[in-house]
């Protein structure tokens, strides 16, 4: 029998943050939901996760963040998926918002930028996101405003997610173009972002943006004007 949620969070080296995380979802009802997927930690997350007793997903090295996503929806059976971040930069309490707008939309993003202020994030970061966004949008005739974002909502049956190959970063674009072609529109709920006080990020941010951005173009020739399939 299949789940109603299942909440795929990919995982490494998040120990400083893992408690409060999965403490804070609990206290929604939607600790059951939960399925990790540790990308090979060499800190004590995996531990913490073992130790309460939440499903997960072992790498024995690390292989991408987009590799974590895309094994975590392959393992899970839920109706809806939602993709969490450990790291607590993206609220938990905001899941529930997402699974109650998965009721009217298929897809839905949480946006770091329909808050009544600016994320606190760097203004470089801050303008590479809204780049990547605006591009997206013109390319795809979507109306997102946050592209990159690590909080998103999908029910299964609309898109074909056995297809997602992407395994870095990148995995962002592939999603959001999937979504296109599968003929859908993304909705945006307001999240709150705040910095991690804890921990190291793993992304490199400027090199990235510029890499979603050259792999939205690439999508767009192949998929948009050559009508191919997305690449593998």
């Amino acid at each position: 029998m299949s789940r109603a949620l299942d909440i795929v969070v990919p995982v490494l080296n998040e120990e400083a943050a893992i408690d409060e995380f999965h403490d804070r979802v609990a206290r929604l009802g939607y600790a059951d939901a939960l399925l990790f997927v540790d990308n090979a930690s060499t800190d004590g997350t995996v531990s913490r996760i073992e130790r309460r007793g939440s499903r997960l997903i072992r790498h024995a090295r690390n292989e991408g963040y987009g590799a974590s996503i895309r094994d975590g929806i392959a393992a899970s059976d839920g109706e809806l998926v939602v993709i969490a971040d450990a790291d607590l930069e993206y609220p938990p309490e905001a899941i529930p918002v997402i699974v109650h707008a998965l009721r009217e939309h298929p897809i839905v993003y949480g946006s770091r930028f329909l808050g009544p202020r600016p994320p606190a994030m760097p203004l470089v970061r801050r303008l590479g996101n809204r780049m990547a966004s605006a591009l997206f949008d013109v390319l795809y005739r979507q109306h997102t405003t946050d592209v990159y974002t690590g909080m998103k909502g999908l029910r299964r049956a609309a898109l074909p997610l056995g297809t997602l190959r992407q395994p870095g970063f990148e995995h962002a674009a592939e999603l959001a173009v999937l979504i296109t072609l599968a003929g859908h529109r993304i909705h945006d709920v307001p999240v709150e972002y705040r910095p991690r006080t804890a921990g190291r990020s793993k992304m490199r941010h400027v090199p990235e943006t510029a890499k979603l951005l050259a792999y939205l173009l690439r999508y767009w020739m192949r998929c948009i004007v050559l009508r191919r399939p997305l690449p593998s």
